[in-house]
């Protein structure tokens, strides 16, 4: 699951304090939404002259009606506001083609940047995918999915930033697709519904992720995960707005 800011990988996670919406043609159609949870260390912020290194730490869950499986999760957008930055060109990195062709093992230690699990199920068998994040170097990070039960999965996912020039509320743009791979596993649908995620505020990358100001309100975001379902008819995405507490 491809899981600038908390940015990206509050995707994969994916993020806080928020109540999914589902969309107008969906109306009479069971709800499904993300309840989820972030916080910040420190919650004080920097200054554009002398940025405060963080550390984000969120957990998301979807909640589905009883009589419902989970959607499957295709694609994660995530629109991060103003005040929280990447300094991901400044950090060591590592490459797909390491990971591809040698796993974790094969990176420099100093370029893991945060870590996640997902949780859900496939048909009756609990399932765990194990996420670590690796900088990839400007506007692109890896994550190394494992995957152990129903089957084994290794597969390395990419999340796209794209900087959004302008004065309107978003500041960057995170993207990730989430591979066919992790979503049907041995012929059977992966849901996962549970997401803890840690990134930022390493000893030796301590403003990987930073704060440059607290906005009024805190550090928002967007989140739009797009589904697939068995059954068609079903809302196509969740649009989750939130905010990440902050102070001056």
């Amino acid at each position: 699951m491809r899981i600038r800011t908390p940015q990206g990988l509050l995707a994969t996670a994916v993020v806080a304090g928020a109540v999914a919406v589902v969309p107008a043609l969906a109306q009479d159609l069971p709800e499904t939404r993300i309840v989820s949870t972030a916080r910040a260390t420190p919650d004080k912020a920097g200054t554009v002259k002398h940025p405060q290194g963080v550390s984000i730490t969120a957990r998301a869950e979807l909640i589905t009606p009883r009589d419902m499986d989970p959607p499957i999760v295709d694609r994660i957008e995530v629109l991060v506001g103003k005040g929280l930055i990447w300094n991901d060109g400044k950090y060591t990195k590592c490459s797909k083609q390491v990971l591809d062709r040698q796993g974790p093992s094969g990176c420099p230690r100093t370029s893991l940047m945060g870590s996640a699990t997902a949780t859900g199920m496939a048909d009756t068998v609990a399932a765990r995918v194990d996420l670590l994040i690796f900088n990839g170097g400007e506007a692109r990070k890896y994550v190394y999915a494992t995957l152990n039960n129903p089957a084994r999965v290794r597969e390395v996912l990419t999340v796209k930033s794209t900087t959004l020039h302008g004065s309107g509320t978003w500041a960057h743009q995170e993207t990730i697709n989430v591979p066919k791979s992790l979503q049907i596993v041995a012929g059977i649908p992966l849901r996962l519904t549970k997401v803890h995620l840690q990134i930022g505020g390493k000893s030796y990358a301590k403003d990987f992720v930073a704060s440059t100001s607290c906005p009024q309100g805190g550090w928002k975001y967007q989140v739009t995960t797009n589904y697939v379902y068995e059954t068609p008819g079903q809302p196509a995405n969740n649009v989750n707005n939130g905010s990440i507490p902050c102070t001056k």
